[in-house]
């Protein structure tokens, strides 16, 4: 299967036992190993066969005409002469020659010309929205068969005796057209029947879309439901030599928007995720097994062969053998975006239907003499440089060549590099094409019986340069918790000397709690920064600080895989810093190969001097005291003046002006309610780093008279 692989030999793989082998990074040598079925369900191939194993063999002779004047291509019906009538949009039906391609044939005044089946020379087309059914001479002379009464007719099948079954819809009813005579043999609880094959006695096989059940109307005109798939839609039917009947069924998550609007189904459907397309294998009378499970979401066509069933998928373009139960091979990968019809001549050439745009190719019924299979983009997630690309397998006296090209944009564009070869050795040759995001490459077989079983590319990703952004540096007396910039609520701890431990309890909310932090706490600053690598590698971190305007950084902390730090400031000056945060890749990248990447914050202050308390003042009058007191700062402006009442509760008060917005702050208060007696009045100051300075004064208060 497709898969990136890291590059570890044998020896590498002792190591691992006796050394502890790192992990792999993502700048060590990888490997785009392709070798499985479900690997190339977004390669291109013609001429390629891609086997259930993943095998790459030499496929059918492959050949492309384009359908210039249609979009959608419905049906196709190879005619007696052995030209290929291509029913689409617009009421035309166009018609494939070996000689002269796809030229305008007939049109029709329908909208849609839905399907087609042979009758003798000619044609019977199937029409809608009108519902109508018509005969086309091998001269290209129509006639009008019937009006069905229904608005789309979308399958005709033969009835025997020059009658003809009608799928239509969007009534969900089989009619029998014999003559001018339409009658109704069966009026399902579907939507719409949106397939219909002859059962070979008579009788005809029907599909519908919205409850995925398969009828079976015999020639004697009994009837009975043969299949009740899970999914929803019977997109198409087709019976294999052996007599079992095979039912591709979609699921109802790959109807789009625009079906559900539309109460007629569409031939082309948008991409989808989540669509489950299967084909059933169904022997009447005994059982149903799932035979083939699509790697893409829609299956629109079966077809018979001598060799197996062919079923066609969207919404990648292909088309792939059915050689027995969950044993598939891709014969065609086309680059449009459906198959949406197949048809098979008497000599075994298989013409497949695409549409958007509508192109009909040719397959078989010889073996190419020369094939091509075009790989997916390989993705390398971010800019590579590649290595060696080599096939695994036999020439058997063909020729195997490989060819690459690179870019940046997936799909490829003209951006890209020119396809490019080595000199080849050992089956493969280092890859000549530029560093790029995305590799693709381009196998080709000829002549011989070639075998090729699996790709191998080397790719390794080019070290980018670790990324910090987003440093944060919170303001001095809070962050004290790593990885937060919020002030940590739990209790600061502290053991004192003599062996005991002191808590203390801080409030998140109060900042009253958070300018009495304890002394030693008070020079904490915390960072915190946001660090990432373009190649996924692991990173370390450095911390360096320095004064504003000075050249020399001091190192506070090394190695840390935290994205947050905590350090204690109070052996510094007080003044303006920066911190420097380095990011380095070095832990999984080689000797030499390492980046750094950095990032730097805006100014900070440090300031560990508490203010000082130069003036306090207390006057005592009957049941109140006069109170009045200065502090100034060297290093930060004052944010919070309080006093305390007898070792009680602090409680502000209000500089002098209102605000506290300067290094310098005065105030005036009385206290009122006072008992008769001394009291003890304490002023603290505290500036906008924490620091706090108090100073106390007593104060009698005289008794009443």
């Amino acid at each position: 299967m497709f898969r990136v692989r890291d590059q570890v030999h044998v020896l590498a793989a002792l190591a691992v036992a006796t050394l502890g082998w790192r992990t792999a990074g993502a700048t060590d040598t990888q490997l785009w190993i392709t070798d499985g079925f479900a690997d190339y369900a977004k390669a291109e191939a013609s001429g390629v066969i891609v086997g259930h194993d993943g095998a790459l063999t030499l496929g059918p002779r492959t050949a492309s005409s384009p359908a210039e004047s249609l979009s959608v291509i419905w049906a196709l019906a190879v005619m007696g002469d052995g030209s290929v009538a291509l029913a689409g949009n617009g009421g035309r039906i166009e018609r494939w020659t070996e000689g002269g391609g796809v030229r305008p044939w007939v049109r029709l005044p329908v909208g849609q010309v839905l399907a087609l089946a042979r009758d003798g020379d000619g044609l019977v087309a199937g029409t809608g929205p009108e519902g109508l059914v018509y005969r086309i001479g091998a001269r290209g002379d129509t006639s009008l068969v019937a009006r069905t009464g229904e608005r789309y007719v979308w399958g005709v099948a033969p009835a025997g005796r020059g009658a003809w079954y009608a799928a239509t819809g969007t009534r969900g009813r089989l009619l029998r057209i014999e003559g001018n005579r339409v009658r109704v043999v069966l009026d399902s609880d579907e939507s719409n029947l949106v397939s219909l094959i002859p059962d070979g006695r008579g009788g005809a096989f029907a599909g519908g879309d919205s409850k995925g059940r398969v009828f079976h109307v015999r020639g004697d005109g009994s009837l009975r439901t043969a299949f009740d798939a899970a999914e929803d839609e019977i997109r198409s039917l087709a019976l294999g030599a052996d007599g079992a009947l095979y039912a591709a069924a979609l699921s109802a998550s790959a109807v789009s928007e625009d079906d559900a609007k539309d109460e007629a189904p569409q031939p082309v459907k948008s991409a989808v995720t989540g669509a489950r397309a299967v084909v059933y294998r169904i022997v009447p009378d005994s059982s149903a097994a799932t035979h083939f499970t699509s790697p893409q979401p829609f299956v629109f066509a079966l077809a018979r062969t001598k060799s197996g069933i062919l079923a066609a998928t969207g919404n990648r373009a292909s088309v792939f053998e059915l050689a027995g139960p969950h044993h598939a091979a891709q014969w065609l990968a086309a680059p449009q975006g459906q198959i949406t019809a197949l048809a098979v001549d008497a000599g075994q050439r298989v013409y497949a239907a695409a549409s958007n745009p509508a192109v009909l190719w040719r397959l078989g019924p010889d073996r190419a003499e020369r094939g091509e299979l075009l790989s997916p983009a390989l993705d390398a997630r971010r800019f590579a440089s590649f290595g060696r690309v080599r096939w695994l397998g036999e020439a058997r006296g063909g020729r195997v060549q490989i060819e690459t090209r690179s870019g940046n944009t997936d799909p490829p564009d003209t951006t890209w590099s020119r396809w490019e070869r080595g000199a080849e050795r050992d089956h493969g040759f280092r890859v000549p094409s530029p560093s790029a995001r995305y590799l693709q490459w381009k196998l080709t077989l000829q002549g011989g019986e070639p075998r090729v079983e699996t790709v191998e590319a080397a790719y390794r990703e080019r070290n980018l340069p670790p990324r910090v952004e987003e440093l944060a540096v919170a303001p001095q007396g809070t962050g004290f918790r790593e990885g937060d910039l919020q002030p940590r609520s739990e209790p600061v701890t502290q053991t004192l000397s003599g062996g005991q431990r002191v808590e203390y309890s801080i409030s998140t909310t109060s900042q009253t709690s958070l300018r009495a932090l304890p002394v030693w706490a008070r020079g904490l600053r915390t960072l915190q920064w946001r660090g990432t690598d373009p190649n996924g590698d692991a990173m370390r971190y450095r911390i360096d600080v320095r004064p504003e305007g000075e050249s020399e950084w001091l190192s506070v902390g090394k190695d840390l895989e935290a994205t947050s730090f905590t350090w204690d400031t109070s052996a510094l000056p007080d003044g303006r810093y920066r911190v420097r945060v380095q990011a380095s890749d070095s832990v999984e990248n080689p000797l030499g190969e390492e980046l750094t990447g950095e990032a730097l914050s805006e100014p900070f202050t440090v300031d560990n001097t508490p203010p000082a308390v130069t003036e306090l003042l207390a006057r005592g009058e009957r049941g109140a005291a006069q109170l009045s007191g200065r502090a100034e700062d060297g290093g930060s402006t004052l944010s919070r003046l309080e006093v305390s009442l007898d070792d009680g509760a602090w409680r502000p008060v209000s500089p002098e002006g209102g605000l506290a917005d300067d290094k310098a702050l005065s105030f005036r208060a009385r206290l009122a309610d006072l008992e008769p007696g001394e009291h003890t009045i304490s002023f603290r100051a505290v500036d906008r780093a924490g620091n706090t300075s108090t100073r106390a004064v007593r104060v009698t208060i005289p008794a009443a008279r």
